[in-house]
């Protein structure tokens, strides 16, 4: 029987050794866990500010990409609108505008540039030149119905057709008929009207039977009635008509003949 009661005591002294080290390792577990419990709440809120401050620069960025295709968009339909034409690629647009200027080489209402006096021009004046040149072919391309361009008296010995081959990208492709012949010699002159700020009449309407020709002259210095002397050169008088009051003088025209410029 005393060994029997021994044994019970044991058993229950070792319970009460057992649970008390639970105890202990549920203390001791409890205070060093503390410190981690306070790290890992501090890495979740940083965690946390980290996610929203990706949530709101990844909304900026989609907001800035409607937006740019929002602009692209009415950008599109205010050139078609404007137009009043579809929307083509660059090839397509570039094959029209090709057979546009192939056909106003035949149909064209023509227009010359008459280059007989760059020899009066200094080297500035021929480079201003040859840069309105390449502005007014610029313009012809994207006229809806644009004219026939004649360039004449351009000697390939000349510093304008140097100057126009350095600067204008292309000028020997251009879709115009370039020549040294004079325009003196290329048109009848009762088919002829000459265009110049030193004309008495102010042309207002333009005749698809006519040939209009822009004194190619850049005049720093103001040279009154020079382009009045080559008409004069023709055979019979030739129309002589002031394209527009209050231009600019020197400045060749684009391909509208609403917008031309008064050449000298």
């Amino acid at each position: 029987m005393e060994d029997i009661g021994s044994g019970v005591c044991e058993m229950q002294l070792k319970g009460v050794s057992d649970v008390m080290d639970l105890l202990q390792i549920d203390v001791d577990t409890d205070v060093e866990d503390r410190p981690g419990r306070q790290h890992a709440a501090y890495s979740k809120n940083v965690l946390r500010k980290q996610r929203n401050w990706e949530r709101q620069l990844a909304a900026k960025k989609s907001k800035r990409r409607e937006e740019k295709q929002k602009k692209k968009l009415n950008r599109e339909q205010d050139s078609g609108a404007s137009t009043g034409n579809p929307q083509f690629t660059k090839r397509v647009m570039k094959a029209i505008t090709k057979e546009r200027l192939a056909e106003a080489q035949s149909t064209g209402l023509k227009l010359c540039v008459d280059l007989s006096m760059t020899d009066s021009m200094s080297d500035k004046e021929v480079s201003r030149l040859a840069g309105q040149l390449r502005r007014l072919y610029g313009s012809n391309k994207k006229a809806t119905r644009p004219f026939h361009l004649f360039l004449t008296d351009l000697r390939e010995d000349s510093r304008l057709y140097r100057e126009c081959i350095r600067m204008n990208d292309g000028f020997l492709n251009y879709t115009m008929d370039i020549t040294e012949e004079s325009c003196l010699d290329l048109f009848p002159p009762e088919a002829v009207v000459y265009l110049t700020p030193d004309a008495e009449e102010a042309l207002e309407t333009v005749d698809a039977d006519k040939v209009y020709i822009l004194g190619g002259l850049v005049d720093e210095s103001i040279q009154k009635v020079v382009t009045i002397g080559v008409v004069r050169r023709f055979e019979s008088p030739a129309d002589v008509a002031a394209p527009w009051e209050n231009q600019p003088a020197g400045d060749t025209p684009p391909a509208d003949p609403t917008a031309w410029t008064s050449q000298r």
